[in-house]
Formats: structure tokens, C-alpha cells, sequence
């Protein structure tokens, strides 16, 4: 077969051929169909040039790990080069600017507010997110640019509601381009209503499910001991839950009186008939706009609600992993676990969530393909089951027996309702098991450990060419990932073995904490002096000025990266996909260095990295932890 690429090229054409015919007559491509020739690997050259020369690649956008940062969501959109905002009127639906029209009733003002709810009609703001018009060569318009959004969406930056309506509302106007991860920031969500229930703000205090502590908290007790005390779970009202679950066991520790200070926003400005403001700007509430904390608690209890919340309108649209072609994207990394049969070693992907076969093994995977499918089944039939469990709390309104949440005990074969319906799900989203060991989870495995890329998956050529060969086998040339932190600037890794063949990238794109990027100079380099702006005055992480945006072609050809770094430098780094030793080794150790830590004083050491280059110069990082040093060397 490998001997015939001409006979692909020519059944590529007449197929190909039909279809651009087809899709031209209804004056659009779609993209999706065209993706998936795209899994067809890329030693298929014929096939793949014939495909490039008679429609534009598509180009993604990957945006991950906001985390209900306004101001980043804003600033990534503004600088896209595939996205953009348009300037609206707010529409506030059945609400009404004085908010007397229908609606929930709040027990404190008499005022009826959205709390979270997902309703077409409610947008309150003065922009969108549309996408950038796509032209082809011939300067006809083609719209086949996409954005896939890695996952964790709340908790940290002040914006929840703001960026999850703004995603929602692009998913509702370009459905086939817009396309949703899971991440554990989001499977977490799935707690609310097992732990709160779905009561009123009347009677929600009077009904809360009984709580036995979670299990990660290993001092949690359901009875009968002293318990430390951040494990006992508060049990007089569902605010005072509500602020130990984010605080304690959801390391959300400001999102409560954040989300407070969001809700009284939207509230001026449905009073006002003005559009909310995006950021904490220093909006002073009017007695209308006070919101009590039971009403922060209804906020949660109703933005997560199974059947109407906008969390739940979003775990319905997510997945766990998504594939375009020779490019795969998901939240965390693939949990490869190694099997041995015949006396062949090989990479296999694990489903954990599946019972053990008669003869005791682990169900699993040795195809990407079926993988991605059992486990995107997987997480759809549970955020079903999720909303079947709405239903049930309905039915059973009364107190249920000690130690009743999934979280208590965990795991993925748990017996309390929610732990049978949907507990699965929220185990795959943890990061450990009831018995301390790690969960294999794409969602929470990381390519990065302790602040650098994996040692036992990069340290050596061997590990590096088991994996390529796997990239190669299932037809893979990149994965984005989020989840873990990496600096001001995703972290690329190249995987191919040094002279074989086509490149072959993971690329970890968190850049949550940006604004606490150091600077350094290195010991023995030609170092140029530079300095972080900090995180500013804003709420999230990144600070005020920093962004990036990697943009990945369909078939993989072009993989870019822009942005502007925590020293306000702005970038744009050429395609990774061709880079080669000219290129300064990007993607690879620089070596065992000496640098100087402003923040101590001293010299530390430890090993650098290139992740590229920035104007003539290398941008070189180490990270320990959370920590990332940035320098820029000459090259």
C-alpha cells in the first residue's frame, strides 16, 4: 500500500472533487468532512497535496484554562487572528430593565434576577465574539475557520457567567466551529448539585443532602471522630457549604465573593438598561444590586443545574478528546500505560472507567481512533445520566442517608445516587483514587512534572521514539493540551527522533499564571535583560498585558504560535513544523545552567529549555512548581 501513494491521490481527487462540488452548491465547505480525510497519515503525501490544492486548510484557534478571566478572554479575542467582537445592543429577555418580569424571585429584594440560567435571549452585554471572515485565494469567502476551547472555564478570574455566555452564544451561531473540552474545572461542576441539591433559596438551607466529607481529605470522618478541622463540611446553610467546597476541595479559594461581585454587575446594569461590565472596574452596587450570600449559593446551585444551567449547556457540547486530522486536542494528556504481549512492548490507552474482562486485565485501547470514541461515549453517557439526576432529586425530596455524595467516598463503581449515575465522570475528572494512587485520566494527566516536561516520557531517546512511533502509527503530528500551567508562552516539545523524519509536537498551552513569570540571565550566555510586568490589577493570573494564541492548519502544515510576553514583548514565532537545528533546537534541552533569581538574590540552577524564538533572540525557560524563569539569550 505504501508503495502506491499516486493510487491514493486519485481516489482523494474524484472523492474530494464530489465533494467540494457538492458543498459549493450550497455556496459553504464543511470543514468537519473535510477534517477527517485528514487521519489518513501523512506519509500519503500524494493524497494530502492533492487535498491542499483544492481547498483552503482550515485554520484553528486553541484558547484553554481561562478560568473566568474576562479581561484574558477579551484581550485573546481582540488580538485573534481568527476571531473578533461586534458591537451589539444588550438584550436582557423576560428580565426587563427594572427587572420585574418574570424570573426568579430573590427572598431579600422582591427583584427578579437571571442566576445562571442558560436563556438565548438574556445576553447583557455590548459585544459578541464572531469569527474573522475567511477568504480564499481567489478572495472568495470559504468560513472554515474553527475554535476549540481546552477546557476549564471558571473559578479564578471574576467572569464566570461572562466568558461561559460568550462561548455558548458563538457555539449557538457556528455550531460546526466552535467545538468544546472538558476539564476538571468543569467535571468538578457536577459536584453542585450532588452536595447542594437543587433547592430554592426558601428551602435549600432545609434540604441540603447529607455530607460526609471527601475523600481526598483524608481526615474527613462521617462519623463518630475528631476530623481536622477544614474537613468537617458545613451543614447549617448551603452558602457556608458551598464557600468549603470551592475554598477546600475545588482550589477556587476567592471564587464565592468573586462570583458575587459578577452577579451585582449584571444586576446594575438590568436596573440601568446598560450593558454589564466585564471587569471588577470598582462599580459601586445600589440597594437593588446587594447580593446576599444564599443568593451567591443559588447562583451556583442554578448556573449548575443538570437541565437549565449554562454549566450544563456546556458539559453537553464538550468532550474529552477531539481530533482534526493529524492534530488531537484535549485538556490534560494521553495516560499511556505500557502492555506486553508476545513479547511486544506497546503503548495502550486505558479506559479505567470500564470493569475488569474475565480474565482480570483492564479494559484498554492499543488504537487512538477507538480510544477517543469509547471515551467521548463514555463522558456523553454520563452527563445524561447527570441530567437524569435532576429528575431524581425531584422525586426525592427528603433527607437521604449519612455519606449519601459521590465524594465521600469516591471512585469509579460508587453506590450513592449520584456516584451511580454520573460518579464516574467525576472520578475520571480527579486526580487521584480513593487509594491515593493517580488517576489515568486525559483530563488530569499532565506531559509536565514539577514544573518541566515529563522525564520518563522525554528524558531519553528511547521513551522519545516509543512515542513517536506511536504519533506515527495513529497518524498524529501535534497535541495542544492545557490543564498544567506552563509560563507566558506554551511550552513546545518536540518528540521525533533527531533526523527522522517529519517533526512531531506536544504543545501545553496553560498560561494561567503568566503574570508570575521571573526573568533571569544565564550563566556562560549572551543574556538580555528583561523584567515581568507582574499580574496587575486584574483578577486572573496573566496580568494586563499577555496572551497567546497557537494556530494549527488542518492537515497540520502550519502550527504558529503569537502573543505578547509577561515583559510586553509582543511575538510572533514562525511555524514550528518546519523548524529544524537552524531553528536553535526549539523544543529541546538547552542544558544544566546557572541563573541568577532576582527574587532570592542568589544562583539557582536547573535545566532550560527552548521554547522559541523571539525576534533574533532564543526564549529559553526552567520552571520548578508553578515557577517559570524566562531569558532571552542571543543567538
Amino acid at each position: 500500500m505504501l508503495q502506491r501513494p499516486h493510487l491514493y491521490g486519485r481516489i482523494a481527487s474524484r472523492l474530494l472533487y464530489r465533494h467540494q462540488h457538492q458543498c459549493l452548491e450550497r455556496r459553504d465547505i464543511c470543514p468537519l468532512v473535510c477534517l477527517q480525510f485528514y487521519q489518513i497519515p501523512s506519509y500519503f503525501s500524494s493524497a494530502r497535496k492533492c487535498f491542499s490544492s483544492m481547498i483552503q486548510p482550515t485554520c484553528i484557534s486553541f484558547l484553554t484554562d481561562v478560568e473566568g478571566d474576562g479581561s484574558y478572554f477579551d484581550r485573546f479575542v481582540r488580538h485573534s487572528k481568527v476571531l473578533d467582537f461586534r458591537q451589539i445592543t444588550p438584550y436582557f429577555g423576560r428580565y426587563g430593565k427594572d427587572g420585574r418580569i418574570h424570573g426568579y424571585d430573590s427572598a431579600c429584594s422582591g427583584v427578579k434576577w437571571n442566576m445562571g440560567e442558560w436563556e438565548e435571549d438574556f445576553f447583557p452585554y455590548d459585544k459578541e465574539v464572531i469569527f474573522l471572515e475567511d477568504t480564499n485565494e481567489d478572495g472568495e469567502s470559504c468560513n472554515n475557520s474553527m475554535l476549540v476551547y481546552g477546557g476549564d472555564i471558571w473559578d479564578k478570574g471574576g467572569s464566570d457567567l461572562y466568558v461561559l455566555r460568550q462561548l455558548l452564544s458563538l457555539h449557538r451561531r457556528y455550531p460546526n466551529r466552535v467545538h468544546f473540552l472538558m476539564g476538571n474545572r468543569d467535571i468538578n461542576k457536577m459536584r453542585i448539585v450532588d452536595e447542594l441539591g437543587i433547592g430554592s433559596i426558601h428551602d435549600q438551607n432545609e434540604s441540603l443532602p447529607n455530607h460526609g466529607g471527601v475523600y481526598w481529605l483524608r481526615n474527613a470522618v462521617c462519623s463518630g471522630m475528631t476530623a481536622d478541622p477544614d474537613s468537617i463540611v458545613p451543614r447549617d446553610s448551603a452558602a457556608e457549604r458551598l464557600k468549603w467546597m470551592l475554598r477546600k476541595t475545588m482550589g477556587s479559594i476567592d471564587a464565592f465573593e468573586l462570583r458575587r461581585k459578577e452577579l451585582e454587575r449584571e444586576r446594575v446594569a438590568i436596573v440601568n438598561g446598560t450593558a454589564v461590565s466585564t471587569f471588577n472596574d470598582g462599580d459601586q452596587a445600589n440597594g437593588n444590586a446587594t447580593v446576599t450570600d444564599d443568593e451567591v449559593a443559588q447562583s451556583y446551585i442554578r448556573s449548575c443545574n443538570p437541565v437549565s444551567g449554562i454549566m450544563s449547556q456546556y458539559l453537553t457540547k464538550a468532550k474529552l478528546t477531539i481530533r482534526f486530522g493529524s492534530a488531537l486536542f484535549l485538556h490534560g494528556a494521553l495516560p499511556f500505560v505500557r502492555n506486553t504481549s508476545n513479547n511486544m512492548q506497546s503503548l495502550e490507552l486505558p479506559t479505567p472507567w470500564a470493569h475488569q474482562t474475565d480474565g482480570g486485565k483492564k479494559a484498554g485501547y492499543n488504537s487512538l481512533t477507538n480510544w477517543i470514541n469509547a471515551s467521548n461515549d463514555f463522558a456523553s453517557d454520563k452527563v445524561k445520566a447527570w441530567k437524569r439526576y435532576h429528575g431524581y432529586l425531584l422525586e426525592n425530596s427528603t433527607s437521604a442517608p449519612p455519606c449519601d455524595v459521590w465524594a465521600a467516598e469516591g471512585g469509579y463503581f460508587n453506590n450513592t445516587p449520584g456516584g451511580t449515575l454520573f460518579g464516574a465522570l467525576m472520578q475520571y475528572g480527579m486526580g487521584t483514587l480513593p487509594n491515593r494512587s493517580k488517576t489515568q485520566s486525559c483530563v488530569y494527566n499532565s506531559w509536565m512534572h514539577d514544573g518541566l516536561p515529563r522525564e520518563d516520557m522525554f528524558g531519553s531517546d528511547d521513551s522519545m521514539r516509543e512515542l513517536s512511533e506511536f504519533f506515527k502509527r495513529e497518524g498524529i503530528e501535534i497535541i495542544l493540551t492545557g490543564h498544567q500551567p506552563v509560563g507566558d508562552l506554551p511550552w513546545p516539545i518536540e518528540i521525533s527522533p533527531n533526523g527522522e523524519g517529519r517533526k512531531l509536537w506536544i504543545l501545553p498551552c496553560d498560561t494561567s499564571f503568566s503574570g508570575d513569570t521571573c526573568w533571569t540571565s544565564l550563566d556562560g550566555f549572551d543574556s538580555i535583560e528583561s523584567e515581568s510586568l507582574g499580574r496587575g490589577s486584574l483578577n486572573g493570573g496573566r496580568g494586563e498585558k499577555t496572551f497567546s494564541e497557537p494556530l494549527i492548519d488542518q492537515n497540520a502544515d502550519s502550527v504558529k504560535i503569537h502573543g505578547c510576553l509577561s515583559d510586553g514583548t509582543y511575538y510572533e514565532m514562525s511555524n514550528i513544523m518546519d523548524a529544524n537545528e537552524e531553528d536553535l533546537q526549539i523544543g529541546r534541552k538547552l542544558g544544566q545552567i546557572k541563573f541568577n533569581d532576582n527574587e532570592s538574590g542568589g544562583t539557582k540552577e536547573g535545566i532550560f529549555w527552548v521554547k522559541g524564538m523571539v525576534g533574533e533572540n532564543k526564549l529559553v525557560s526552567y520552571g520548578k512548581g508553578f515557577n517559570v524563569w524566562n531569558a532571552y539569550i542571543k543567538s
